[in-house]
């Protein structure tokens, strides 16, 4: 044998080792392997539109297509399956994979309920909207670095799990499944900017927004909440309001200082009293109120700045003050603003208590008209 090649035959060898070694090193536990294939085997991988490397040989997981590892190999990271054709259900043991920070696979035709994320403390966002999971929204106790939690158009039934003490949390987006029971506290949820929970079967108030300063859109519109609308003082990054199709009842509270709103729907409820002041709200372009019991003056548009949109407003009907307002004209698209809006209906009063002499007339008449009956009848 050549002298030279046997030198590099030895030069190669212990380079084979180290790599192998190196693979051995970094391999992921045997958990997340397992957890692994389960997600592969339990949403029919074989008929994925991408599955490259799946269910390669021990230590090759984490070049398996939408699987990406930490820097030194030796968890999994992230999962994205997003728009892949995954069917069946997600399993049991997913948070086996307890160095998971991002889960994506949404866009697919997944059924079965979210599978328990309990210990996944390191999960920042979990995308599975767009499917057809059932069940209900699994806890979500323990996940403080919890982001981005998006599950909305699916079929999830049951409450809104406790969302106490994940101060990581910026957007919740539940709307457009079959949610039943109260929305949780938001306390302390300060970096909160987009809660959405429309088009569910919500019951019972609306939580206090209070200290929810990076509040931007607010979205509960067709439940069945009832009670007052929350004060709204203080959220001066709220861009969007929708409470609309409700059952709630009392005031529209005070909207000064809400200088980044846009839109503002309370439209289809019970409010009663006045519309608030819209001075300095030079970003509103939509404000529904209509369908509701509001009497009084119909304020100002919005001053020094009117940017609601043409026909982008409703105000009637309602028990409105007919004043003529050119302006509100071009918001409703209605001429007059007031077109469909009509008068307060007069209180029935309610019938006096009789005295004591006119309870004595009254029974006298009684009396009166008995005998006179008592004397036709002996007539006969």
């Amino acid at each position: 044998m050549n002298h030279n090649l046997i030198k590099r035959i030895f030069l190669i060898i212990p380079v084979l080792f180290a790599l192998a070694a190196s693979v051995a090193e970094a391999a992921i536990p045997l958990a997340e392997r397992q957890a692994l294939i389960a997600i592969y085997n339990g949403t029919n991988g074989g008929t994925w539109t991408t599955n490259t490397n799946w269910n390669g040989v021990a230590g090759t997981e984490c070049t398996w297509f939408g699987v990406t590892c930490d820097v030194g190999q030796t968890t999994v990271t992230n999962i994205d399956l997003h728009t892949n054709n995954l069917t069946g259900s997600l399993p049991a043991t997913l948070n086996s994979l307890t160095g998971l920070v991002s889960f994506r696979a949404y866009n697919n035709q997944l059924t079965g309920p979210i599978p328990s994320l309990a210990g996944l403390t390191n999960l920042a966002s979990f995308y599975a909207f767009n499917n057809q999971l059932t069940g209900p929204i699994p806890s979500l106790a323990g996940l403080t670095n919890l982001a981005d939690f998006y599950v909305h158009d699916n079929q999830l039934t049951g409450p809104i799990p406790s969302l106490a003490g994940l101060t990581n949390l910026v957007t919740f987006y539940a709307y457009n499944n079959q949610l039943t029971g109260p929305i949780p506290s938001l306390a302390g949820l300060t970096n909160l900017a987009s809660f959405y929970a429309f088009n569910n079967q919500l019951t019972g108030p609306i939580p206090s927004l209070a200290g929810l300063t990076n509040l931007a859109d607010f979205g509960v519109d067709n439940n069945q909440l009832t009670g007052s609308i929350p004060s709204l003082a203080g959220l001066t990054n709220l861009a969007a309001f929708w409470v609309n199709n409700n059952q709630l009842t009392g005031p529209i509270p005070s909207l000064a200082g809400l200088t980044s709103l846009a839109a503002f729907w309370v439209n289809n409820n019970q409010l009663t009293g006045p519309i608030p002041s819209l001075a300095g709200l030079n970003n509103l372009e939509y404000f529904y109120v209509n369908d509701n019991q509001l009497s009084g003056d119909v304020p100002a548009v919005p001053a020094p700045t009117n940017a609601l949109v043409a026909g982008g407003s409703g105000l009637c009907p309602n028990y409105l003050n007919h004043t003529a307002d050119a302006a509100w004209d071009a918001a409703t698209g209605s001429t007059p603003w007031y077109a469909q809006c009509t008068a307060a209906p007069i209180p029935v009063a309610a019938a006096p208590i009789p005295t004591l002499s006119q309870w004595g007339m009254i029974v006298l008449s009684i009396l009166l008209v008995g005998a006179a009956v008592f004397g036709l009848r002996r007539q006969r």
